[in-house]
């Protein structure tokens, strides 16, 4: 699990500085430096896309933790079911 929740705080980062991207585009666009608004506005869309890999590395590490608890619980029950069968 400790891997998901670093995925989801990296996402969560990445998150925030293409935020501060676009803000900062924003800006230099209103200076009238659409150049510089470019460079950032690319930056931003990059850190979104690393923000949505994290994210998805995350969902695939929980849907693996949830197919081994799914496991282990329908061997549980087949023991149990052999148990009582015993009985």
């Amino acid at each position: 699990m400790t891997d998901t929740a670093e995925a989801v705080r990296e996402a969560i980062e990445k998150q925030a500085e293409a935020a501060e991207d676009v803000e900062a585009a924003q800006v230099e666009q209103q200076r009238g430096a659409p150049s510089v608004s470019v460079g950032l506005l690319i930056d931003a869309v990059r850190k979104e896309r690393e923000g949505l890999d994290k994210l998805e590395q995350g969902i695939a590490v929980l849907q693996e933790s949830l197919e081994e608890r799914r496991r282990a619980l329908n061997r549980q029950d087949e023991i149990l079911g052999q148990l009582v069968n015993r009985l």
